[in-house]
């Protein structure tokens, strides 16, 4: 008897939230019911790259990276999901702070269209920008953007679901 391991991809049911690393930041994506040409799972998720909601072959979107299933899954039925999902096909206007790939997977999901890793970065630097203040008595314009952005690549990172060891 052979142990075949089975393959992420593979477990994955229509409705799922799945997450994956793009190095700097995390990707979501809601698994759909639609297989593509060549018989993979396809993924809706809003994307920078095309500034709005598609739906597309999990290989394009996942590119060989590190995925997972996000800690928040609905308990919507799928179909109620993948409705929602569709409905935002070509009419989504992509956002980097309000309007992202969570804030669309998590609407899609009936969850609140928020996305923690654009919270995380703001509060890192607040943070950061407010300890300088207190450290130093007149800190410069350059040590205030260094800590800035110290402190927002703190706060993305601390929102990561996806953790090295996973």
């Amino acid at each position: 008897m052979t142990n075949m391991k089975m393959k992420f991809e593979d477990t994955l049911r229509p409705g799922d939230l799945i997450v994956t690393s793009m190095r700097s930041y995390e990707h979501y994506s809601i698994v759909s019911d639609r297989r593509c040409p060549l018989g993979k799972l396809m993924l809706i998720s809003a994307r920078a790259e095309t500034r709005t909601v598609g739906e597309e072959c999990y290989d394009d979107v996942v590119r060989g990276r590190r995925t997972g299933l996000a800690r928040s899954q609905s308990e919507l039925p799928a179909y109620v999901i993948l409705e929602n999902a569709r409905s935002q096909i070509g009419k989504w206007r992509y956002n980097y702070l309000i309007r992202n790939c969570e804030a669309f997977a998590n609407w899609a999901c009936g969850l609140k269209p928020t996305s923690r890793q654009v919270g995380g970065v703001v509060s890192g630097i607040v943070i950061s920008l407010g300890a300088t203040k207190l450290i130093a008595k007149n800190p410069s314009l350059s040590a205030c953007l260094a800590m800035a952005c110290v402190g927002g690549l703190i706060g993305l990172t601390a929102t990561q679901e996806l953790k090295a060891s996973d």
